[in-house]
């Protein structure tokens, strides 16, 4: 393991009272952030733009609020990676394509626009695959240069793990912000489906499109997405609820979780089926009740319809995809990757009948989980396939991530395994709208199981 390249500054959240009482500034935690850029980002390469030199200024604007007494949120001088298929004004939003290749946009997306509300210091864009679903990019993972970091939201995650900065803006359609953040050891979390504004970030699927954060702390995962909520919740949506102030979130016990143990398990290798099986073991030392399948005939059933999620999860993303791909496969077919040119082709298969079919499949399952959410505090299971595959090219399987972005519950990674000496995260799956609930169980696990599991070390 490559450990010199991750970092272990403090996250934003423990720093914050320090601000306030005038022992260190914004900008001493912005230049360790700066720090780390310049001497891990050479290798990592999760930028593909950076503006240290606003973020500076922004960084002592926000000094000077904490020094009056009067910062603007509780993400105020957060350091901040964004996506690069978020809209930037002030920096290129390029998809990793060559169809985009020095574009600016005339505006920020909303989420952005919220972030520099708040007081928050985007220092960077960060590495996405093509389009986020398409080509990898040129990021490594920070704990073996020799592994994929995860995609789509490889510059988010790798970032995050060495110390770039605090946060990230990350998206997921399928498994794009859970998984990444399970193989670089950082906390990842989608919010419920539609909780943050997605003006301005370039689609891929109305359905599965998630913006989301990945941060050093659930903390400060849960403030920035609580902040952006505020500012810019997706029109016609009730956004997140719950505390959007800078305490600490209140770790809130697990009593009882159900294991979605679906064929997904399929692609686990031995170890990290035995590190999962072995994280299970802890949670029920601490006194949780886990409920397997085969002790459960209504949880039985309902993952044995899970399984056709994955197949229909794919139709129902290509479907989508026709706009605006179709056009990118028409008018720039040699600068399209292979893989998206065959998803167009595949949408182009699925009737109207087809896809009013899978919309109330998936109506109905999302009813089934809501019902349950008197009976489970959540639902466990791994936050991807195992470790970090060796190589850039493949980011993964996301077969264990497709069934919360399908549902559109919230989930969270969170770094409590390690297999092989590289992170593994559990993914912790609750109900919507109810992501204030799941974040304060996301903090428990986190204070009760965060010392990683070793498998295999």
């Amino acid at each position: 393991m490559n450990s010199r390249y991750l970092s272990d500054h403090p996250s934003f959240s423990s720093v914050v009272d320090s601000f306030k009482r005038g022992q260190s500034t914004p900008r001493e935690y912005l230049e360790t952030c700066i720090a780390a850029i310049e001497r891990f980002n050479p290798t990592i390469q999760a930028f593909t733009h950076t503006n240290l030199d606003k973020a500076r200024k922004l960084a002592d604007e926000s000094t000077a609020r904490y020094r009056a007494g009067s910062p603007l949120s509780p993400i105020d001088g957060m350091p901040i990676g964004v996506k690069d298929i978020i809209d930037t004004a002030d920096m290129p939003t390029q998809m990793n394509s060559p169809i985009y290749e020095g574009h600016y946009p005339r505006s920020d997306a909303a989420a952005v626009r919220a972030l520099y509300e708040g007081g928050g210091i985007p220092v960077g864009k960060t590495v996405t695959t093509e389009f986020a679903i398409g080509v990898s990019g040129p990021t490594v993972n920070p704990h073996n240069t020799e592994h994929t970091p995860g995609g789509s939201s490889s510059g988010s995650a790798a970032g995050t793990a060495a110390g770039m900065f605090s946060a990230a803006l990350g998206t997921q359609t399928q498994g794009s912000i859970i998984r990444p953040a399970s193989f670089c050891g950082v906390i990842g979390y989608k919010p419920t489906w539609s909780a943050l504004s997605s003006d301005g970030i370039h689609p891929l699927s109305t359905t599965h499109d998630h913006l989301g954060t990945i941060a050093d702390s659930v903390d400060d995962a849960w403030k920035l997405a609580r902040w952006i909520s505020e500012r810019a919740p997706q029109q016609n949506a009730p956004g997140l609820s719950g505390p959007m102030g800078d305490t600490a979130i209140p770790p809130q016990a697990l009593e009882t979780v159900a294991v979605l143990r679906t064929q997904g398990y399929e692609t686990l290798d031995e170890a990290s089926l035995e590190a999962f099986d072995a994280t299970l073991e802890r949670l029920r030392e601490k006194g949780v009740r886990v409920v397997e399948p085969d002790a459960d005939g209504a949880l039985a059933s309902l993952v044995a319809q899970l399984d056709a999620i994955p197949d229909m999860s794919q139709e129902l993303l290509c479907f989508e995809m026709r706009w605006p791909y179709m056009g990118y496969a028409s008018a720039y077919p040699d600068k399209l990757s292979q893989k998206i040119h065959a998803m167009v082709e595949q949408g182009k298969a699925v009737t109207r009948d087809r896809y009013r079919e899978i919309l109330a499949i998936r109506n109905e399952l999302r009813r089934q989980i809501a019902a349950r959410s008197g009976q489970y505090d959540a639902f466990v299971l791994p936050s991807a396939s195992g470790p970090a595959p060796r190589g850039l090219e493949y980011t993964g399987d996301r077969t264990l991530l497709v069934y919360g972005s399908l549902l559109g519950v919230p989930a969270y990674s969170l770094p409590v395994m390690d297999v092989d000496s590289m992170p593994l995260g559990l993914q912790l799956m609750g109900y919507a709208d109810a992501d204030y609930r799941l974040t304060c169980h996301a903090a428990w696990v986190m204070d009760e199981i965060g010392a990683r599991a070793r498998t295999n070390a």
